[in-house]
């Protein structure tokens, strides 16, 4: 699986060895506030966080692409992460991220979502990456907006109402240095 750098991030593959450093991210119910899961009780945060890892562990290897594991350069700390999922029961590859709130309105997650955005264009060949979130998302709905995607319709997915915004690879606008591909 590969390795991504952006100018501030490691973006790279989880192992199981980063349950518990997520578990804490996954905690903060203000961090699972927006979450199709929603807040995760305190005495299940390790066994969903492993169920997690184990998801985005299987994911990259049935379909070469996946979540990383979103890493500070500078001091190695886990953030959070970001990355490239299918939606459920669809064709459809949204790009999705969830970072530790003390990591929130420093452009992390937009900088790792445009790395996401151009490995997905680029290496995987995708032809359309979506994004979606809950209406009131105001923070989330601004990364999508500064990653490039556009607003295309109100949806339905995870049993919750959303808003679905889009970019096809026509339309996308390569940042060329977004990042670095590590193999």
């Amino acid at each position: 699986m590969p390795e991504i750098e952006t100018a501030r991030l490691r973006l790279r593959p989880y192992t199981l060895d980063d349950v518990d450093e997520t578990a804490v991210i996954l905690s903060n119910p203000e961090v699972m506030k927006y979450s199709p899961r929603g807040p995760i009780p305190e005495d299940q945060v390790k066994e969903v966080t492993q169920q997690i890892l184990e998801f985005f562990i299987q994911h990259w290897k049935q379909h070469g692409f996946g979540v990383w594991a979103v890493v500070d350069k500078a001091t190695n700390k886990l953030l959070g992460h970001c990355g490239l999922n299918f939606l459920p029961n669809t064709p459809e590859v949204e790009v999705l991220y969830r970072l530790d709130q003390a990591y929130w309105n420093q452009g992390i997650a937009t900088e790792a979502t445009k790395a996401s955005l151009r490995y997905g264009f680029e290496e995987v060949n995708l032809d359309k990456i979506v994004a979606i979130t809950l209406p009131e998302h105001t923070a989330s709905r601004r990364v999508m907006e500064k990653a490039g995607l556009k607003y295309e319709k109100d949806a339905h997915f995870y049993n919750l109402d959303v808003v679905y915004y889009a970019l096809t690879r026509a339309a996308w606008q390569p940042d060329e240095s977004s990042y670095t591909l590590l193999l």
